[in-house]
């Protein structure tokens, strides 16, 4: 049997918010229920796609030089045809990372409602359980995955956001902690490309393609904050992550100014998720100022609803006096709308520039809506401005799909979400079977590291808390992503471990920080045992690292490179298998193999269980691209 999942970090305040969630949510009693689309199998929102050109506004003043002509969208199409196979449906919009069982399967599937279209906002279809949920997709850590996702729904109607290509540069203080707010400028041949600010993990991506200088293949980066400042050099064929000191310790104001907008769509059918925030906006509020370093918390609202509703949009300013604010929440209806493309542009146009953000601490958006965009208005200030805009002064964008969102809109909130370094969530309602985690058996389905279900106030709270944890010099522990193989009576040693491997390279492969393809040259490098793992992992690593070659020899992900003249090569640059841990020793050897990249791999034995750490490596550059964990059964050994 393979599991999908993430270690948890043992952290009190976790255990300490769940009793309270539970013992709110049975004295509030159930969340009144969503209407589900007509016919649908599962109320997740289900696929992806990118842009057209991008379109700013000239006078739109911080981002001015950061945007490009404006562009009408291309005309809305009808959405993918795609049949979702029922024991192996892989869900775009949760980021569902199911083991490859069918190769010849699409890389995305649809749901029925999204593949036709169609998705109605009408009479409710009884879900299972009541319990509003949310799972969520990281779409700037599985990088791969969401290029390719755009690539395959490219057709979709859209505004471009170029992010093919992607340089992190890391901001870091004396003491390696990250910097956040560091005011970045980018300059390529010596005339200024792009400028923005670094988010509360001290990253600014450098994407080339949007640069407007796209056969530029050097750039020059500056950092600088409160008189201190750093720069680099960046070469496009270098590597894709880069660290940016500067010379002192960060300065973390005290209280930490962290402010917290929702940008809520507050038409007929957005009843339920309104509701909730009203009646949960009191424990959001208790644990996020529970937190340290201790925030000074805000609250604000852009509400929208579309032309010729009651208002398009209004705006109700920060505000750190919870009670203001929960009267204000408290006079916000649910009523209008019913075309179902709603006015999400000119809502995000009052985010990003009618709000008094706060300058020195933490910046977060949540957009919460079940309907499309309005892409037909001709605006000039489109959500790919938003985005960019947004990006430059480090605003955070978490964009929230309910249930019965169709790709049309699904693709453009993945799109804010992944330029901002958001989080892209949706909403579920109770349903069981594959929209709640799937059924257990040799391969779970919508479980691992990009989904997760759970309140939706747990979820705003989580990642608050994650903001705020990177500026404590005591951060929260990580998950961990992993596989669990565990053996089975119904299935042999060799297809459990078929299938974990294939789950493996398909998780390196959607996690990489650099565009792969079928055509990328992929070489499988015998697997080390770890120093003091005991009597037989030699030879245990050994079989894993076969059943891996056969496993990526059967995949389409890559083309792999034979390795038969590994002992040669190994011999030539006077190197044992044991110093292929070694990136760089791995990288000269996938050099005289002919490979692009490499996987690697460390095998440690446990009490109850092997522990294989895999590393996608890229040749040219010696940097790790991705990296993933696999446990497996000791019953699953030789």
């Amino acid at each position: 049997m393979i599991q999908f999942g993430r270690i948890r970090g043992t952290v009190l305040a976790a255990v300490s918010l769940t009793v309270l969630l539970f013992v709110l949510s049975s004295c509030a009693g159930s969340p009144k229920q969503k209407a589900a689309p007509a016919g649908a199998t599962t109320s997740s929102a289900v696929s992806n796609a990118p842009g057209g050109d991008v379109s700013g506004d000239e006078s739109s003043g911080s981002s001015e030089d950061m945007l490009r002509a404006p562009a009408p969208p291309a005309s809305k199409p009808a959405a993918p045809s795609a049949t979702p196979k029922p024991e192996a449906a892989k869900s775009a919009a949760s980021g569902v990372r199911a083991a490859a069982a069918d190769e010849a399967s699409p890389e995305f599937m649809l749901s029925e409602e999204a593949a036709s279209g169609s998705a109605s906002r009408g009479a409710p279809a009884a879900p299972s359980q009541s319990g509003l949920k949310a799972g969520y997709s990281d779409d700037n850590d599985q990088f791969n995955y969401f290029v390719k996702f755009l690539d395959q729904y490219k057709a979709v109607p859209h505004y471009e956001l170029a992010i093919d290509e992607r340089i992190a540069v890391k901001v870091v203080d004396s003491l390696g902690r990250a910097v956040a707010n560091a005011a970045v400028s980018v300059s390529v041949g010596g005339k200024a490309a792009a400028k923005g600010e670094t988010y509360s993990d001290g990253l600014f991506y450098l994407y080339p393609l949007e640069l407007g200088a796209p056969q530029a293949n050097s750039y020059s980066l500056e950092a600088r904050i409160k008189g201190i400042s750093a720069s680099v050099e960046i070469s496009r064929t270098g590597p894709r992550s880069l660290s940016l000191v500067l010379g002192a310790p960060r300065v973390v104001p005290s209280p930490l100014p962290v402010d917290v907008l929702f940008v809520l769509d507050t038409t007929g059918s957005m009843g339920e998720e309104i509701e909730r925030l009203r009646s949960t906006i009191e424990i959001i509020s208790a644990n996020i100022t529970a937190l340290k370093p201790k925030p000074s918390l805000r609250f604000g609202m852009v509400l929208y609803k579309d032309r010729d509703d009651v208002y398009d949009t209004k705006v109700v300013p920060f505000t750190g006096d919870l009670d203001a604010f929960q009267k204000a929440l408290d006079e916000v209806s649910a009523d209008g709308g019913g075309d179902e493309p709603e006015d999400l542009q000119s809502a995000l146009r009052d985010a990003v520039n009618k709000m008094d953000w706060n300058s020195d601490g933490l910046r977060m958006g949540f957009i919460v809506t079940d309907a499309s965009s309005h892409l037909d208005y001709g605006q000039e200030y489109t959500y790919a401005a938003s985005a960019r805009e947004a990006k430059a002064k480090a605003i955070k964008l978490f964009s929230i799909g309910a249930g019965g969102l169709p790709l049309e809109g699904e693709y453009p909130l993945r799109q804010i979400a992944q330029y901002t370094q958001g989080k892209y969530i949706f909403l579920t309602y109770g349903e069981k079977g594959e929209s709640s985690g799937g059924a257990e058996g040799s391969v779970s389905h919508h479980t691992g590291s990009n989904f997760a279900t759970d309140k939706l106030e747990a979820i705003v709270i989580k990642f608050v808390r994650e903001e705020i944890a990177r500026q404590s010099d005591k951060p929260i522990e990580a998950d961990e992503a992993y596989s669990d193989a565990q053996k089975i009576d119904t299935e042999t040693r060799e297809d459990t471990l078929s299938k974990l491997f294939a789950q493996a390279l398909k998780d390196l492969s959607d996690y990489s920080s650099l565009r792969l393809g079928p055509g990328s040259k992929l070489a499988i490098m015998p697997l080390t045992a770890a120093q003091g793992s005991g009597e037989g992992t030699p030879a245990q690593a050994e079989y894993f690292g076969s059943q891996l070659s056969l496993a990526a020899s059967k995949s389409k992900l890559f083309t792999i490179v034979e390795r038969g003249d590994l002992q040669k090569v190994l011999g030539e640059l006077e190197l044992q298998l044991s110093g292929l841990a070694d990136e760089d020793n791995a990288a000269k050897a996938g050099k005289l193999l002919g490979a692009d990249f490499l996987v690697t791999g460390t095998v440690f034995r446990g009490s109850e269980r092997y522990e294989l750490f895999l590393k996608l490596l890229r040749v040219e550059t010696a940097e790790v691209l991705a990296a993933t964990k696999a446990r497996v059964d000791l019953k699953l050994g030789l």
